[in-house]
């Protein structure tokens, strides 16, 4: 008996079950809005600069939205992995050409196939140790690609440990910030492999 209720409590309280839940209940739906197009504009402006039609990896990607922030022509692959069961099954339903949504784990992920950008949008702050992380996707970054991340920057503060930490095992191209009317900051930086 105690086994099956430790079972239950671990399973509700786990980080899948509350984005599940999450999702199921819409709260997510804020992702959508007007609010949030600075940082989605950054990211696909830097996926476009850095690799026109290119293959690009969305980590964290939720129900979709920054897919659809790119022109059909921007990449010739879409590749979107979220642990939420309930955000996959509803970008699946969409039925979006060459595209390809799954349910994973970004802290262990192993994923087949070369991207010439890797994309990390709100998602990195989320990961129990994001330099493996990231890491390890290292043999899945194409020749001259990059690495776009994305953080919002809590209370008006950068998230500087994880910035410190990307900039020890990648090399930075460029960086920028956006706030919204409503005071909401982001960074938003490129990165290329050292050497």
């Amino acid at each position: 008996m105690f086994q099956k209720l430790a079972s239950f409590v671990k399973r509700k309280t786990s980080q899948k079950y509350r984005f599940n839940l999450q999702y199921t209940n819409r709260k997510w739906d804020g992702l959508a809005t007007l609010a949030e197009l600075g940082r989605y504009s950054l990211i696909v402006g830097f996926a476009r600069y850095f690799s026109a039609n290119g293959h690009i990896l969305d980590l964290g990607c939720g129900e979709g939205i920054l897919q659809e922030k790119f022109s059909r022509s921007d990449y010739s692959h879409y590749t979107g992995v979220d642990f939420s069961d309930v955000a996959i099954e509803n970008v699946n339903r969409k039925g979006r050409p060459d595209s390809t949504y799954l349910v994973g784990d970004l802290n262990k992920l192993v994923i087949n196939g070369m991207f010439d950008v890797i994309i990390y949008n709100e998602s990195l702050n989320y990961l129990s140790n994001p330099k493996d992380a990231v890491t390890t996707l290292f043999p899945n970054l194409t020749p001259g690609g990059v690495f776009i991340v994305s953080l919002v920057d809590k209370y008006g503060k950068e998230q500087t440990p994880l910035w410190e930490m990307l900039d020890s095992i990648l090399e930075v191209q460029e960086r920028n910030k956006v706030i919204n009317l409503e005071g909401n900051s982001w960074t938003v930086q490129v990165y290329k492999m050292k050497g």
